[in-house]
């Protein structure tokens, strides 16, 4: 009868621990991140751009004094964390909706001003360093409907990338 308690008695203890070691940091850099005017006037436009601490969010300005003036913004993007990404959807809005995309381009009108943004991409941004580059270019365009004479003409751009493990 004591073997057949024993054997009812016995107990099984499992201890264990889970840790996760990977980690997410897809971001834009403000290390690289440029911009080129160019003006078929002479008067070169002005701008800036800047990524905001974190790298999640970037600005960027443009000044333009003639037609044909357009600035062109590249922004950095990388991958540091351990996981691989890839772009899974970039959207834009701005003041007034009018946005055309075909295949990696889209762009949008405002009054005088129009944006075309090159996406970077969706192949994968491999971990611990994988690059790509987003290019937003804005150029102050001729209208044939009386605004070709426009000033103080503002347009805004909002452009989000979605990023996903790959």
């Amino acid at each position: 009868m004591a073997v057949g308690y024993a054997a009812l008695a016995q107990q099984l203890t499992i201890n264990g621990s889970v840790e996760i070691t990977s980690s997410w940091d897809v971001h834009m850099e403000n290390d690289g991140a440029s911009y080129n005017p160019e003006s078929t006037m002479g008067t070169t436009p002005t701008g800036s751009v800047n990524v905001e601490e974190g790298g999640l969010t970037a600005n960027f300005t443009a000044n333009f004094t003639s037609l044909g003036d357009k600035i062109t913004y590249t922004i950095p993007i990388v991958n540091v964390g351990t996981q691989n990404a890839r772009l899974s959807n970039i959207t834009l809005s701005s003041d007034t909706p009018g946005m055309y995309i075909q295949d990696l381009v889209a762009t949008s009108e405002d009054g005088n001003i129009k944006y075309t943004v090159i996406s970077p991409g969706t192949e994968t941004l491999n971990a611990n360093d994988g690059r790509a580059t987003i290019t937003i270019v804005a150029e102050f365009v001729d209208k044939a409907d009386g605004q070709e004479n426009a000033q103080n003409v503002s347009a805004n751009l909002t452009v989000t990338m979605t990023y996903v493990q790959a």
